[in-house]
């Protein structure tokens, strides 16, 4: 057999994940499969070749040896490549050992690999790469494995990432829904557990009660007893015996009743177990039945949209080809895109810049926020907005924000789409939105696009870009937060800001029947808005020596997107507190460091406590996410 080398993508895919993610995953074999590894690992000097004490520095090598730019020898190169893939076997085994026929699949693919390209090992025998997956995707309905454990198999694999397996990946079944439907299997067990065991104690109180029957006649029989008449001169040896026999059966009498005690309390207690696995199963079969119910009703929501576009395709389509391959393992629903219910009232005409942050700074504060924070977060959205058409809201009020931000510039002509978890069909998403917002009469539309990590964003990133290309549109976007939700990343920021919405000062008992005001913004023209206030120039140099602050990462779309942003809004406002680079620092610079993985050290060490260059204000939302990571030194 021969092990498959890491391909150029795969190498790539692991040298951005960075040393610290790779190390982490070495580490997540443990030591017993570990020592197995020793043959393999690259050796360091100072350590004997079987040493479990080297296995730190050794997996350090492997490293170097693998992701080492420009390329390791050709001698140490194959080996790190070998070395790497029997730690990925080893890996996989140890983590999906529920999983059946695993080791045959993976044999499979270096059977493959040796058969199809015994000179040129680079090359991957995909079918069976897919294979593999695929057969994972199926075990996880089966409970042997989850999403997750397949997805961090595939990010660290020595293979391409196709669409095939990334769409296998993300349709499997995630661990919560694992681990319920096991508990579910399990109670079962339990509760006939359970029956036996009280089946034994009904068995134990009857002979108890049998023992205790007949100690009552013992009892009866000596009370019934006619008292001896003591005649004088009888020997005080047989009223000592008749004593004798009474204390006897009182003594036994008194450990039957302990007996009795005991056994009643055990059945008392196991009783109450019994009856808590019952409403256990009683809660997981309700929270299956509701879980079962919405899917339903989801399902019977799909078909009739499905319907819906059937019965439009006019009575001159051609007969759908009859299908002779089986049904694809996973769907593609699509975004349904609909209109914002809302209660407008008159819509405010916005001519200027000003006109609209002030309509911002109104509807945020009827929200909650606090002055004068209301006003510079009023001013950061419409920069934004104007140079970059998108923004990305996180938090507890984050659809609040993003709804309340639509209507404000967008007014009547607002839609919004929820993206559902997993994978989903973004194609026709800027013709949905543009035929959903109508005709819009000369103001721009919006579209608020709820959740949108509960997907990966690749799926979603070219579909907003060609919508705000193409359509006076802006897009704002939230993201939620929980277990099924994928990680940020900095395709986020190649569209727009990340503002994280927890850190603002928010009001704990904000106005009573507070509404929001709609408004109607006739360009995203900074020039046609009068957005130039000020002759201020913006810090950009700092910012992209700050943005480049990891020097083995570079993105030239978000260092355009966020100097844009910083020049815009240092024109913009008049003030200085905050700074135009503290608000690109909250906006891009947090993001984009902590989705980057930059240490945190640094971190503190450019933000300086919030200041960031700023010799009078401190930026306190910078402070408070410091404060929130664990990462401010005081």
């Amino acid at each position: 057999m021969t092990q498959p080398s890491p391909t150029p993508q795969a190498v790539n895919r692991l040298r951005a994940l960075g040393d610290r993610e790779l190390l982490a995953f070495f580490n997540e074999v443990t030591s017993k499969t570990s020592r197995e590894l020793l043959k393999v690992l690259p050796s360091v000097d100072g350590f004997r070749k079987d040493s479990a004490a080297s296995l730190p520095k050794r997996k350090q090598a492997l490293l170097h040896h693998f992701l080492k730019k420009g390329g390791a020898p050709k001698a140490n190169k194959e080996h790190a490549d070998l070395a790497y893939y029997y730690l990925w076997r080893a890996w996989a085994e140890q983590h999906l050992k529920d999983v059946e026929g695993l080791a045959a699949m993976l044999d499979a693919i270096e059977n493959a690999t040796a058969k199809d390209h015994p000179q040129v090992v680079a090359d991957q025998p995909q079918a069976e790469i897919e294979a593999l997956f695929r057969s994972l995707h199926e075990q996880s309905f089966l409970n042997n494995c989850a999403a997750e454990t397949i997805a961090r198999l595939l990010q660290f694999s020595p293979f391409e990432t196709t669409d095939t397996l990334e769409r296998l990946v993300s349709s499997a079944k995630p661990h919560v829904a694992v681990e319920r439907d096991r508990a579910l299997s399990v109670l079962p067990k339990r509760l006939q557990g359970h029956e036996d065991l009280l089946k034994s104690l009904q068995g134990d109180v009857e002979r108890l009660s049998g023992e205790v029957a007949r100690l009552a006649e013992t009892v009866t029989g000596l009370v019934a007893r006619p008292a001896p008449v003591v005649e004088e001169g009888v020997p005080t040896h047989a009223l000592e015996a008749v004593l004798a026999e009474l204390a006897a059966v009182r003594k036994e009498l008194e450990t039957h009743g302990q007996a009795v005690a005991r056994v009643s309390d055990a059945a008392v207690g196991r009783l109450k177990a019994v009856e808590r696995s019952v409403a256990d199963l009683e809660a997981l079969w309700s929270d299956t039945e509701d879980r079962a119910g919405k899917h339903t009703a989801e399902l019977q929501q799909q078909l009739a949209d499905i319907a819906e576009r059937v019965g439009q395709l006019g009575q001159n389509a051609s007969p759908a080809p009859v299908q002779t391959e089986a049904p694809s393992v996973a769907s593609t629903p699509p975004l349904r895109v609909v209109p914002l219910e809302q209660r407008l009232h008159p819509i405010k005409a916005l001519a200027t810049g000003i006109e609209a942050a002030a309509l911002l700074t109104s509807n945020y504060t009827a929200l909650g926020l606090k002055s004068p924070g209301a006003a510079v977060f009023a001013e950061e959205v419409l920069a934004a907005v104007v140079t970059g058409r998108v923004l990305f809201l996180k938090g507890s009020f984050s659809t609040e924000l993003a709804r309340a931000t639509a209507l404000s510039l967008a007014g009547k002509h607002v839609v919004r789409a929820r993206v559902p978890v997993g994978f989903v069909d973004a194609a026709t998403l800027d013709t949905d939105v543009v035929a959903a917002l109508g005709k819009q009469d000369g103001t721009i539309g919006a579209l608020v696009l709820e959740r949108v990590n509960n997907a990966p964003f690749e799926l979603l990133a070219d579909a907003i870009a060609d919508l705000i290309r193409d359509a006076s549109v802006l897009v704002v976007a939230t993201l939620a937060d929980g277990v099924s939700t994928f990680p940020e990343q900095p395709l986020y920021l190649q569209l727009g800001p990340v503002f994280d919405a927890d850190v603002l000062d928010w009001s704990i008992f904000p106005k009573a029947n507070a509404v929001v005001s709609a408004g109607a913004l006739a360009s995203l023209d900074p020039k046609a808005l009068s957005m130039q206030l000020s002759k201020g120039k913006a810090q950009t140099e700092e910012l992209l020596r700050l943005l480049r602050k990891d020097r083995s990462l570079r993105n030239p779309r978000i260092e355009r997107t966020a100097t844009a942003f910083m020049s815009t809004l240092e024109s913009f406002r008049t003030s200085n507190a905050p700074t135009s680079l503290q608000s690109t620092s909250y906006g891009w610079l947090w993001p984009f460091w902590r989705m980057t993985g930059l240490a945190t050290e640094d971190i503190e060490d450019e933000l300086d406590g919030g200041r960031i260059d700023s010799e009078d204000h401190v930026d306190t939302r910078l402070q408070l996410l410091l404060d929130l990571a664990g990462i401010r030194r005081e």
